[in-house]
């Protein structure tokens, strides 16, 4: 039988969690692009901008600085770094699709 541990379980807990908010992030971030009214009716420089803040705030940035919090604040509770940084972890693991996508946008270097 197996013995699940609170560790592994604070574990799955902070990825399953990173994971899924990034998922909504995503999908949040798709419905205001292409689905909102509100994003439809903004003159052009606005949907720039907008777009423009959605495409540079990614949520593996997120997951990056829980786990650099926790790597810079060595007092926080065993329980909360563990599920922080598995926290992260899933946040970022979430995001990698957008940097399949973006890696694929970037232009070719010539030479």
């Amino acid at each position: 039988m197996m013995d699940i541990t609170p560790l592994f379980l604070l574990q799955v807990l902070g990825f399953g969690i990173g994971l899924l908010a990034g998922e909504s992030f995503a999908r949040f971030d798709y419905m205001i692009k292409h689905k909102s009214e509100w994003y439809k009716k903004l003159a052009p420089f606005w949907k720039w901008f907008v777009a423009g803040l959605l495409d540079i705030l990614h949520h593996w940035q997120y997951g990056a600085v829980l786990i650099l919090f926790v790597q810079l604040y060595p007092n926080t509770p065993d329980a909360w770094g563990i599920l922080l940084t598995w926290l992260g972890i899933g946040l970022i693991v979430s995001d990698w699709k957008d940097w399949e996508y973006i890696i694929k946008r970037m232009p070719r270097s010539a030479g």
